[in-house]
C-alpha cells in the first residue's frame, strides 16, 4: 500500500490568499485550512488550529499559515 502525505501547497495558498481579509482580524494567528473543502479553522498556535481542524477533519491533512505573515515561523533574530 502507497500512502501519500502530501498537502497540495498551491492550492493551500491560494485558499489563503482568497480568505486573508477575512481572517485580519486574527493577525498574527494560526490558520489551519482543509483544502478539500476550504474550511478553515483558526488558533493562537498550530497546535489549537490542528485540534479545531481535526475535530471536524480527523482524517486530512491541513495547510498551515500565520495570519498576516510571509512565514508560518520565524526563526533568528530582528
Amino acid at each position: 500500500m502507497n500512502i501519500t502525505m502530501d498537502v497540495d501547497v498551491d492550492k493551500g495558498h491560494a485558499i489563503y490568499e482568497r480568505i486573508r481579509n477575512k481572517l485580519m482580524k486574527d493577525k498574527g494567528k494560526i490558520v489551519a485550512i482543509e483544502i478539500e473543502s476550504g474550511d478553515y479553522f483558526v488558533g493562537k498556535d498550530s497546535i489549537e488550529a490542528a485540534d479545531k481542524a481535526r475535530q471536524k477533519y480527523p482524517d486530512k491533512l491541513f495547510y498551515f499559515m500565520r495570519i498576516g505573515a510571509k512565514a508560518m515561523y520565524f526563526i533568528g533574530c530582528i
